[in-house]
């Protein structure tokens, strides 16, 4: 019996060994993943958001693979193959130095992965985000749901709006970049809002879509409730009010025509959930016979989405019905933007080159726009969706103190603007009042309409945001809901 006890003991020890060696290579391996993955986003996209990680990751997930291929295949190289590669240069160093060091070397991936950890924690402000839980709810105490406030038709105008990736207000800076990129679009004779400022909860573009037309940021809901995260895949903002739906009331037709792929971050779900009638993207273009020399990683070229933009523009006059029609281009996408073929035929080179040409594409739209006509009975509003991200010139726009968002409404009857300064959840009011809609109170979600003279934004409502906006807010997830709530709680006593 003693025998067989000392057996199993010596059958035992090699076991064990092989399992502590495969839990400290497992260890590193999810240290050099996670590194790498830090690195990736770092690279390619700047600073990581965690609102925005927890969103991809548990909403816009489905659409991956409809990105930029180059975008994939960079991912799997440094998150994947780069620390395979880390694992097996460890594996060898170990076995070549674990005869000098053996206490250091069973702590070291322990040690790894802590730093990383802690790096991760750091660079994503994870505390700040674990301490929104406890923090006041800005939410709750400012959102007024759209679906509540009375609005009065006048005599409404179509509407276009163009958004354009990634284009800020410095972009237009000769000291800075040596020319102004956005030329173009600074000789449009239009109206200005000079302080267009990004809040947390806005700065990716379906963030940015779901700002501008529902006048709310996007944050992480699965974080809070896993309750919700089958109907964040589900749907979008079941409960919440948009621009699509009112202008859809108003017997508007609402299209989006955008050079991406319409899956990617739950952007086609977003529209089609709020009154869109058309979506059209990537997949729509390529099934439209657009040959590959029209298109980039991400899509559509931006010259070729206004081409296309022109004819329905045109089939949507003829209708006769209100229409609005959304557009968003792709080519200034980080981290190194797409130069068509017909861009360097027209001598632009370099990121530089990429805002350009788009911004001449965009220019060129507006004019075929007024030398059809067509100004007369549609306004045009051009913005960026958010701050320019990770890209060839981020070093000069990062010394810009106060960097803003890019915008120019063009209308032959605009309201006289109240304000110069505004963030992406004024849009809609502001758009709806542009348009020719009379907003009872001038308050709609988060947004102030821009063009009322009763109605202001609190003095020091910017920085509020910035300190509080992001907090766990039961208000904001019952929009999430996947049955029919109470109307979304309204501020008892609204700000000035």
């Amino acid at each position: 019996m003693d025998q067989s006890h000392s057996s199993q003991q010596q059958d035992a020890t090699p076991r064990a060994r092989i399992f502590a060696r495969s839990r400290r290579y497992a260890i590193y391996l999810l240290a050099y993943c996670l590194a790498g993955a830090s690195f990736w986003l770092n690279r390619y996209f700047g600073v990581p958001d965690l609102d925005q990680i927890l969103y991809h990751l548990n909403v816009g997930a489905e659409g991956l693979l409809s990105s930029d291929p180059l975008l994939l295949k960079r991912f799997v190289l440094w998150c994947a193959l780069v620390p395979l590669l880390l694992l097996g240069v460890t594996i060898w160093a170990e076995r070549r130095s674990r005869a000098r060091a053996p206490r250091l070397l069973g702590a070291a991936p322990v040690l790894l992965l802590c730093g990383v950890v802690v790096h991760w924690v750091v660079q994503t402000s994870a505390v700040n985000h674990v301490m929104g839980r406890f923090g006041p709810d800005y939410f709750a105490a400012h959102y007024v749901a759209p679906g509540n406030v009375a609005i009065h038709a006048g005599h409404p105008k179509n509407l276009v709006v163009i958004y354009i990736e990634s284009l800020e207000a410095s972009y237009n800076r000769k000291d800075l970049l040596g020319a102004n990129l956005v030329a173009p679009l600074d000789a449009l004779a239009g109206q200005r809002f000079a302080q267009f400022r990004q809040t947390p909860g806005t700065g990716w573009t379906i963030a940015a879509l779901v700002a501008t037309q529902c006048a709310l940021p996007l944050k992480r809901v699965t974080l809070y409730d896993e309750n919700l995260q089958g109907e964040a895949v589900r749907s979008f903002l079941p409960n919440a009010t948009c621009l699509g739906d009112i202008l859809a009331q108003h017997g508007y037709r609402n299209v989006f025509m955008g050079g991406a792929s319409p899956t990617f971050a739950g952007k086609g779900k977003f529209l089609h959930s709020h009154g869109y009638h058309e979506v059209y993207g990537k997949e729509d273009w390529i099934e439209g016979g657009a040959p590959p020399e029209q298109l980039n990683g991400w899509g559509l070229y931006d010259g070729r989405l206004l081409n296309k933009a022109r004819l329905k523009l045109q089939e949507l006059q003829a209708g006769g019905q209100p229409f609005n029609l959304t557009l968003l281009t792709v080519n200034t996408h980080e981290p190194n933007g797409h130069l068509s073929k017909r861009c360097i035929e027209r001598g632009f080179r370099g990121f530089a080159g990429v805002v350009g040409c788009t911004s001449l594409h965009v220019a060129e739209f507006v004019q075929f726009m007024e030398q059809s006509g067509y100004l007369a009975n549609t306004n045009v509003v051009i913005l960026g969706d958010h701050l320019a991200r990770k890209n060839p010139l981020t070093a000069r726009l990062g010394s810009v103190p106060e960097r803003t968002i890019y915008n120019v409404v063009l209308s032959q009857h605009a309201p006289a603007k109240m304000t110069d300064e505004i963030v992406h959840f004024d849009l809609l009011p502001t758009l709806l009042a542009l348009s020719g809609f009379e907003i009872e109170g001038g308050r709609m979600g988060l947004g102030y309409n821009a063009y009322d003279a009763h109605t202001r934004p609190p003095q020091h409502r910017f920085e509020d945001m910035q300190s509080t906006l992001m907090n766990r807010s039961d208000a904001y997830l019952a929009l999430w809901a996947p049955a029919p709530v109470a109307p979304a709680i309204v501020a008892t006593t609204l700000p000035p």
